[in-house]
């Protein structure tokens, strides 16, 4: 009798609670079939802190640790493991950028960095990215998403000896509103993926697409800058960023970065501006001040090879989009 009351309990609670978290929602359909002492021992780990495999604390590269607990509701805090700084969850992304990044004084930054990141984080820019905004890259020679994922599967695709990437852990840098990471979640085939931004109305506006499709897995959504990842070294088989090397600002670290949490053999799929692109014939911003960077070809190249990646090619598509395939 107290033990189908016992197990009675955990089926009502973790009833309650297992939309919340997936783990949760695991342990109830297969809880039936425990014993007590296996029911209770299951229901303890679950309080345990937890390491994640990727996630790291981006300042210093320690394992981000996950804790539940209960206090009227059911709650998941993030920590890092060794130092215990704390980095918030609200239920749609994970915020893993650095408090001294997030809290910068305005006046404390670069018109450099004003221009080409905060662009991105005014919420009419999220809103018209797929409404007109991103359709005008093919104006400068983009060839269209639907177009560039398939050459992503493609340089992605399995290779003698080894498995295609888009089997492995995948990560979508630079999101924006989700366009190709959208393209990666319907193949089903990642072991895990992930879609960081810095913008934290891009990483809604992704959320609010993918909740849209109810055919699509919302994949992870983390708020990252892209110059300091919160990412395990080695922890990546492949990575895209879309249309966003040029709005990087420290670009040289960001770019040793990505490398940094590919694995060996690791490949990184990216496309950009080239310097021309809408006729223009010289950015303003060759290297640092207030405006996109684009790039020569011999330049990105060189920045891509001093970056660690051992293969580097990079594609001319149209008067000014640049495909760069890069492997570790």
């Amino acid at each position: 009798m107290v033990s189908l009351y016992f197990r009675t309990v955990i089926l009502v609670f973790l009833n309650s609670c297992s939309a919340f978290v997936p783990s949760l929602k695991q342990f109830r359909l297969q809880s039936h079939i425990f014993s007590t002492q296996e029911a209770k021992e299951a229901l303890i780990s679950l309080f345990e802190p937890s390491l994640d495999d990727i996630l790291v604390c981006p300042i210093s590269l320690e394992p981000i640790s996950r804790k539940i607990s209960f206090l009227g509701s059911p709650k998941e805090s993030f920590e890092c493991s060794s130092f215990g700084t704390k980095y918030v969850s609200n239920g749609v992304y994970l915020d893993l950028t650095s408090n001294q990044k997030s809290t910068k004084p305005f006046w404390e930054r670069s018109l450099q960095e004003i221009v080409q990141t905060d662009t991105f984080r005014n919420p009419w820019v999220a809103f018209l990215y797929e409404r007109g905004w991103r359709q005008g890259f093919k104006n400068a020679g983009f060839p269209g998403v639907d177009d560039e994922f398939d050459s992503l599967k493609a340089f992605f695709s399995a290779s003698e000896g080894s498995k295609s990437i888009l089997t492995g852990n995948v990560l979508d840098l630079s999101c924006g509103s989700g366009l190709m990471a959208r393209r990666i979640s319907k193949l089903g085939t990642t072991s895990r993926f992930i879609a960081a931004d810095f913008s934290e109305v891009m990483l809604l506006e992704t959320y609010r697409r993918f909740t849209g499709d109810p055919l699509l897995k919302i994949p992870e959504l983390i708020r990252a800058d892209v110059a300091q990842l919160p990412f395990k070294t080695e922890s990546f088989d492949g990575i895209h960023a879309g249309a966003a090397m040029h709005c990087w600002p420290r670009l040289e670290q960001s770019l040793r970065e990505v490398c940094r949490v590919l694995r060996p053999n690791g490949k990184f799929f990216a496309t950009t501006f080239k310097k021309g692109a809408y006729g223009v014939p010289r950015q303003v911003n060759d290297k640092g001040g207030a405006s996109f960077r684009f790039f020569e070809v011999d330049e990105l190249n060189n920045l891509l090879t001093s970056s660690g990646f051992s293969s580097v090619d990079i594609e001319v598509v149209g008067a000014g989009c640049l495909i760069a395939r890069c492997e570790k």
